[in-house]
């Protein structure tokens, strides 16, 4: 068993190519935004939009796309403010970000790629766009740096914030591991793609709770194995493990019949078998020493 065995979790490669992907488009500009949401919709991607950087700023913050493309031209303040904001936080930092500006200028360009992943200047084309953010997506998948399920850090990013613990043996930090436990009778019961729609559900209500505050080092990720992490302050912990199980409750009647939710189990080959729950571990630095991951693991299945 390796080091870091509970954060590992790798992608087989048809696996790395079903991206279900949240797009976001920070874009004054109407008629570009129609055009990139067709594009997008066209290939099965969500798509989200704002006309300005600030609401850019706390839609990514709350929903966590899988990609932000830019505009240079942005009302009320400038691009290079809306990408360091996204790289200074925690919880966005691994987003891939297009700059989508209205000149092909040279100094601007090398200018966005400073904090930007990529540039592409007007005129465009939105398949274009739309083929350069998949290919890019395929390759953070495959690379299990994102999950293509959640969109979410996966094990490798995980792994970097748990070295930042590692070095802060006396820090204010909390690690939650949060399991959907009973998901595997769910997936039996209703199917592969209702449990991925479950998952994403139960990533989108975290990210949420995550975003209720100006906290900005936070760090939401998921390991696989219905295992989400959650790095927070420690005395911000049970507050939040509260708020994300009441959450969690009130998300069962999008997923399962009215019926079930009532009785509290679903009837699987003649058994009873009780809904999904969330169940919550939390460890803190006040619990070490810890010296590697794997001291760091060991303390969530305690």
């Amino acid at each position: 068993m390796t080091e870091d065995y509970l954060f590992i979790r790798e992608l087989d490669d048809e696996e790395s190519y079903k991206v279900e992907s949240r797009v976001l488009f920070i874009e004054d500009n109407a008629i570009n935004r129609q055009r990139l949401r067709e594009c997008f919709e066209a290939h099965g991607m969500q798509v989200e939009e704002a006309e300005d950087g600030r609401t850019g700023l706390s839609l990514a913050t709350r929903l966590l796309p899988q990609a932000i493309v830019i505009s240079t031209t942005l009302p009320d303040m400038a691009w290079t403010e809306v990408a360091q904001q996204l790289r200074a936080v925690t919880r966005t930092q691994h987003i891939y970000l297009m700059l989508l500006a209205d000149k092909n200028i040279h100094k601007e360009r090398l200018s966005g790629l400073e904090w930007a992943d990529d540039f592409v200047a007007s005129p465009f084309d939105p398949e274009e766009v739309g083929l350069r953010i998949r290919n890019a997506l395929r390759r953070a998948n495959s690379a299990n740096f994102t999950d293509p399920t959640t969109g979410l850090p996966a094990s490798h990013l995980i792994q970097e914030q748990l070295r930042h613990l590692l070095q802060s043996p006396a820090g204010d930090w909390a690690l939650l591991r949060l399991h959907v436990a009973g998901l595997g009778s769910f997936r039996e019961q209703y199917g592969l793609q209702a449990a991925d729609d479950f998952l994403r559900g139960v990533a989108r209500i975290l990210a949420e709770s995550l975003a209720n505050d100006t906290v900005q080092d936070d760090f939401l990720g998921y390991s696989g194995h219905d295992d989400f992490i959650i790095i927070t302050h420690r005395d911000r912990a049970p507050g939040l493990e509260a708020e994300v199980l009441e959450a969690f409750k009130k998300m069962l009647s999008a997923h399962y019949a009215s019926q079930e939710c009532k009785q509290g189990f679903i009837v699987l080959d003649g058994k009873h078998v009780p809904l999904a729950a969330l169940r919550s571990h939390c460890t803190t630095s006040a619990d070490g020493p810890f010296y590697d991951i794997r001291s760091l693991s060991e303390a969530l299945v305690s």
